[in-house]
């Protein structure tokens, strides 16, 4: 039986939509108070003022603001992103290229950290106060304390100057001297996707551990913990089937959060090992003032963020049988 009511569910889809609409209009603001134009590099000196006005009108410069604003909440709801003038090609066809890629990162990093954090803090939860508990929580903060970017500067001097095992950048060999399959394709994609994984995971699983070994710690001393003990349940059962599952929901409230973190710290590690994915056309965009695609690019991830967000709301049934949303309605 669903413990999510159809109505609550509605109204959260609905709150979900108006977020992002508040988020559109913020990010139209914000990008268009910087100084500048994005058509200021297609401007030379040599150009005339009907040249300079027929470039206005193009990008729709011309046009009141409110217009603007207008045109670009209704593209937006309909899938219309613009071009973009520094890559001279659709945002909407940029965002298919380098959106995989992103996600391969991110999704890779995010399922490794959110495996090893919560079984971390499980374990150190569950033996509190043990010195094995002391040792991997203060090591855990010394890691947590560490810039991503010095992590994997760290990582490229060890394991690309050094060792020599893995690469330091791109996403493919750029002169491979082998010839391209289905497997060479997959091999080296993995080849090159270890050191950027790598720096990402060293630090982020802590946050998720962070969250996990308080809580842990809470649920030990429940009634339902002593009763699953007294029926006589080994130790490993009542630790995983009884008090993790009902500790794990802060840690879902906190992956959302923490998946924020990781898109922002995945742009510097994009940058830093060249990765080709929408960490670099967001530095690039807001560098450039190419709107178009800077406006995209943050849109789709607050989708992302507010997407995690309404899942949260559904998952939170299945952790936890005690929560019932919606049904008083």
């Amino acid at each position: 039986m669903t413990r999510i009511s159809g109505k609550y569910l509605a109204k959260r889809i609905v709150v979900s939509y108006l977020t992002l609409l508040v988020i559109m209009s913020l990010l139209f603001v914000l990008l268009r108070s910087m100084p500048g134009s994005f058509i200021t590099s297609m401007i030379t000196s040599g150009m005339t003022n009907e040249q300079i006005q027929q470039i206005r009108e193009t990008w729709g410069l011309n046009e009141p603001l409110w217009r603007q604003y207008l045109d670009f909440m209704i593209n937006y709801q309909t899938g219309n992103f613009g071009r973009s003038p520094t890559y001279n090609t659709s945002v909407a066809d940029l965002m298919i290229r380098r959106l995989p890629r992103t996600l391969v990162l991110f999704g890779a990093t995010f399922l490794i950290g959110f495996i090893i954090g919560p079984l971390v803090g499980m374990y150190l939860g569950w033996w509190r106060g043990s010195k094995k508990d002391k040792s991997i929580f203060s090591t855990s903060l010394l890691l947590y304390s560490m810039p991503s970017f010095w992590i994997s500067w760290l990582f490229i001097w060890v394991f690309n100057y050094e060792l020599g095992w893995l690469p330091s950048a791109y996403m493919f060999t750029q002169f491979p001297e082998f010839q391209w399959t289905a497997f060479t394709v997959m091999r080296d994609v993995l080849y090159h996707i270890a050191l950027p994984i790598m720096s990402l995971t060293f630090i982020g699983w802590v946050g998720s551990m962070l969250i996990m070994r308080p809580t842990m710690n809470q649920v030990t001393d429940e009634g339902y913990v002593f009763l699953a003990r007294a029926k006589g349940l080994s130790e490993r059962t009542v630790m995983i089937k009884h008090a993790a599952r009902n500790a794990l929901i802060p840690v879902a409230t906190g992956a959302v959060v923490g998946l924020a973190f990781l898109i922002d710290g995945s742009i510097i590690i994009e940058n830093v090992f060249n990765w080709p994915g929408m960490g670099q056309i967001i530095v690039s965009s807001v560098l450039n003032r190419d709107f178009p695609v800077a406006q995209a690019t943050f849109f789709l991830l607050a989708v992302l963020v507010v997407i995690m967000r309404l899942f949260t709301d559904v998952v939170y049934t299945y952790l936890d049988p005690r929560i019932k949303f919606g049904e008083g309605e």
